[in-house]
């Protein structure tokens, strides 16, 4: 499967998803998508999980067969203003930035929160649970206060910044808001995981090394999904 980006302007990105859905017949191309992330926007001790835009103004679209697609598009009305006027471009993205992005965003192309647990009491080692494992030697800050984790990392030859959502240990089986509803969260997952050390240099900064990766039993490569009702 070939994988597309579409830049477009932000804010402009489910307008688009929404023009190719309506005019491009569906033997066309398997699938186009915004790519979201699950944000844990904390406040008052309380953990809020919302949705976001990963890539601002990005829209993916997965085909078997370009040729006819695009001479397809440049026939709507609509796209091709927007490709005209430079509101549109369209670049072919290398393959391994495809199958990072499929596997940490899964099939309903939504990145999820990752946990962060500490390996022992005083220890200075988290095992890393999510799609969060699969960007460790990226990780350049973690702000547990915020349950925040800031990670760079080249797509498609640029310098990216992915702004991931964590939890921690103290926040399995504890009431949340997931998407507006309240739920309790649930522990991770337990077939595989990363491990990362923090620890801080002579300056007092923090330095962040990935020690291994830990695979228990075959598992979806996702955070838990089964949320509860609160």
């Amino acid at each position: 499967m070939l994988w597309y980006k579409l830049k477009t302007w932000y804010g402009g990105e489910e307008a688009l998803v929404k023009e190719i859905r309506r005019t491009v017949p569906p033997f066309l191309y398997d699938d186009v998508f915004v790519i979201y992330n699950e944000r844990n926007l904390r406040k008052q001790q309380l953990n809020r999980i919302e949705p976001e835009v990963l890539f601002p103004g990005c829209v993916f679209l997965t085909c078997r067969d370009t040729e006819p697609l695009f001479r397809r598009l440049e026939k709507i009305p609509a796209i091709w203003k927007l490709i005209s006027t430079g509101y549109l471009s369209m670049f072919p993205l290398p393959e391994q930035d495809a199958q990072l992005l499929e596997v940490i965003s899964g099939k309903d192309h939504t990145v999820p929160v990752s946990y962060m647990i500490r390996e022992t009491a005083e220890g200075d080692s988290y095992r890393v649970y999510g799609p969060l494992e699969y960007l460790l030697d990226g990780v350049e800050r973690v702000r547990f206060a915020s349950r925040f984790a800031k990670v760079r990392r080249e797509l498609w030859g640029e310098d990216t910044v992915l702004p991931l959502g964590i939890l921690v240990k103290d926040d399995v089986d504890v009431e949340m808001l997931y998407h507006g509803k309240a739920v309790i969260a649930p522990p991770p997952g337990t077939g595989h995981y990363g491990v990362l050390e923090i620890t801080k240099d002579e300056t007092g900064k923090n330095v962040y090394r990935v020690l291994r990766h830990v695979a228990v039993v075959p598992q979806e490569n996702k955070v838990q999904r089964g949320y509860a009702s609160a």
